[in-house]
């Protein structure tokens, strides 16, 4: 096999997010590793892994499983290098959404903005509109959206990221200058330009990259502050995640150390998909975190620790819509909700995929992850994709039968 580099492939996308999907906690108050609890947790990564292995005998990623259970955790990986440890950093995508939510539901708490505005009206004591009354924010039915209906990606805000006239556009730009910054104002535009929708607001379910750009440049305009610094202020620095951050310029390619690396794996060629311009993911998958940050967010966040009062979490954020008429899962603000798993959200693009649920009833969190897309067919042949998406979603409620012991 050939190792190649990233400028000689295509741009991968955030192609299946949602396919099967400072009164706070310090580090103390979870305990060390359980020996026990890591010999299963490591036991089952192994068979995960050493299974993978048997059907495709050169994949040249790894699988990795991190736990909460009540004060304890448990930590198990396979494949990776030997760097590997639950302090690496990654690239966490679309879990940006759930930081993004929780940032306008903080700004709700706070009084600051309401969820059943239009986002063509007045933000609460300023004198301007949660968007700006510009041509580069004309876009369709922008009187009838509400930030709701953004929270749970019933907008019909045109996907850009996820259509190929999106991607053709994005290209264009970043193949002629990589270092290139691109900001909401311009993404929104070529929406607006094009008067792009998905569907009329109300009119369905469908995930919507570009409506999560729309809620952070409303927690800008409200919060008067850059929507990177609005994270550190709020979440990064009260919660003590130390190694997350939200990189917005498009010089800011490379994972602080120790960082994992990323790789697609298409027909037998491994491309290096590690550096990355997320310029054009800021507010919906521009996250760098670690396994243990991660897990540490969403399980204060869904135990009304992280600076949002329980009450709000599960009246707001766990009010979840159906995402179709045959889905067992649904959506609320920035969360999926599994029955017998819990809420959380997962990222695919750059060849990493994670997936991180909490069920506050059991005290139970539980993070899996790869960093190797498998497109050993080719990039037209989604198949071991889906199956890797499938396989670590099964992997999740696995994790739990075998710590809480509930199906």
């Amino acid at each position: 096999m050939k190792k190649t580099d990233l400028s000689k492939v295509f741009l991968f996308t955030l192609l299946i997010p949602f396919l099967f999907f400072s009164a706070c906690q310090n580090d103390d108050d979870i305990q060390p590793d359980n020996y026990e609890l890591n010999e299963k947790i490591q036991a089952l990564a192994d068979q995960t892994y050493t299974a993978y292995l048997a059907e495709y005998p050169d994949f040249p990623g790894g699988f990795a499983i991190r736990v909460i259970y009540g004060n304890e955790t448990g930590f198990g990986y396979q494949g990776f290098a030997e760097n590997f440890s639950e302090s690496i950093h990654f690239r966490g995508q679309s879990t940006t959404k759930t930081f993004t939510a929780a940032g306008i539901v903080l700004l709700f708490q706070r009084g600051l903005l309401h969820f059943d505005s239009s986002i063509t009206d007045t933000i609460p004591g300023k004198e301007i509109p949660y968007l700006p009354d510009t041509e580069e924010y004309n876009i369709p039915f922008k009187d009838q959206i509400t930030i709701w209906r953004l929270l749970n990606h019933t907008a019909g805000v045109y996907d850009l990221v996820n259509h190929p006239d999106g991607e053709s556009f994005l290209n264009s730009i970043f193949s002629k200058s990589p270092e290139f910054t691109m900001t909401i104002d311009q993404m929104t535009s070529y929406i607006s330009t094009h008067q792009k929708y998905e569907f009329e607001p109300g009119g369905g379910w469908t995930y919507s990259n570009s409506g999560y750009q729309l809620l952070a440049k409303i927690i800008e305009r409200v919060s008067g502050k850059s929507y990177r610094q609005f994270m550190e202020d709020e979440f990064i620095q009260p919660l003590q995640l130390n190694e997350t951050s939200f990189p917005d310029r498009g010089n800011e390619q490379t994972i602080p150390e120790p960082f994992l690396e990323s790789y697609g794996w298409v027909s037998g060629e491994i491309i290096n998909l590690t550096e990355q311009n997320m310029s054009a993911n800021v507010g919906e998958g521009n996250i760098i975190t670690s396994p243990r940050d991660l897990c540490k967010f969403y399980e204060l966040l869904l135990n009304g620790e992280a600076g949002i009062k329980m009450a709000y979490v599960s009246s707001y954020m766990m009010a979840s819509v159906p995402t179709s008429q045959i889905s067992s899962s649904g959506y609320g603000m920035g969360l999926f909700h599994y029955l017998n798993l819990g809420y959380g959200h997962g990222g695919d693009s750059s060849g990493t995929s994670v997936k991180c649920f909490t069920d506050q009833t059991t005290g139970f969190t539980v993070l899996v992850m790869t960093n190797c897309w498998n497109f050993s067919n080719g990039t037209n042949d989604m198949t071991h994709l889906t199956e890797q998406s499938l396989l670590l979603q099964n992997l999740m409620f696995e994790t739990k039968k075998l710590v809480v012991g509930q199906d």
